[in-house]
């Protein structure tokens, strides 16, 4: 998949994905890609896009309003033209 990845995380967390792990940091980044790019999945994950104003299923749903949030302050940025990024 071509895209852009934009420079700084999206998110950082510490979670432990199972009771006896110990903590795992995540840093998760924004990627800017056109609508027309053919998703690749994994086995058993298959992609698809997703409406931002949906519920989906999630085995962190907290994440959903951070999630939109990121996308509303990635769009006020590209609006008012001090964006990092560009779809070209």
């Amino acid at each position: 998949m071509a895209g852009k990845l934009l420079p700084a995380p999206a998110a950082v967390s510490v979670r432990s994905y199972r009771a006896d792990w110990a903590p795992t940091l995540g840093l998760s980044y924004g990627a800017v890609v056109s609508r027309d790019v053919p998703l690749g999945g994994e086995a058993g994950q298959p992609p698809k896009w997703v409406d931002l104003d949906e519920e989906w299923e999630s085995a962190f749903p907290e994440d959903r309003d951070r999630i939109r949030a990121y996308v509303r302050r990635l769009a006020a940025d590209h609006l008012a033209g001090t964006a990092t990024w560009s779809q070209k």
